[in-house]
C-alpha cells in the first residue's frame, strides 16, 4: 500500500441501478447506511490505520451488500446493516493484530 497510514482500506458498494429493479443494488439493501456506521465504530475505537469508503459496483449486489478489504483483497458478501459490527471488528484485528 502506498500509504504508510493505512494498514486497511474498506471499500463497501453502494451503487444505485435505480427504482427499476432489473437488477438488485447494494444501495436499496442500506449499503449507505451500513457504511456511515462502520465509520463511526471505527472511529469510536480510535482505529486510525483504516479507510472506510463508499465503492462504485463490485457486480456482487445478487449477494447482499458487497464490501472488499485492500490491500489483503479480501471479499465480504451477503452483508446487511447489522453487519457493521463484524466489518468495525475485522477492521480493528487488521490494525491492531
Amino acid at each position: 500500500m502506498d500509504d504508510p497510514n493505512f494498514k486497511a482500506h474498506l471499500f463497501i458498494c453502494t451503487n444505485d441501478r435505480g427504482p427499476d429493479g432489473k437488477r438488485p443494488s447494494c444501495a436499496h439493501k442500506g449499503a449507505n447506511e451500513l457504511r456511515d456506521k462502520v465509520k463511526k465504530l471505527c472511529k469510536e475505537r480510535g482505529l486510525n490505520g483504516v479507510r472506510v469508503n463508499s465503492a462504485g459496483c463490485l457486480d456482487q449486489c445478487e449477494r447482499g451488500i458487497s464490501a472488499v478489504i485492500y490491500p489483503q483483497a479480501e471479499w465480504r458478501l451477503d452483508l446487511h446493516e447489522g453487519s457493521a459490527e463484524e466489518l468495525a471488528a475485522r477492521m480493528e484485528k487488521l490494525v491492531k493484530g
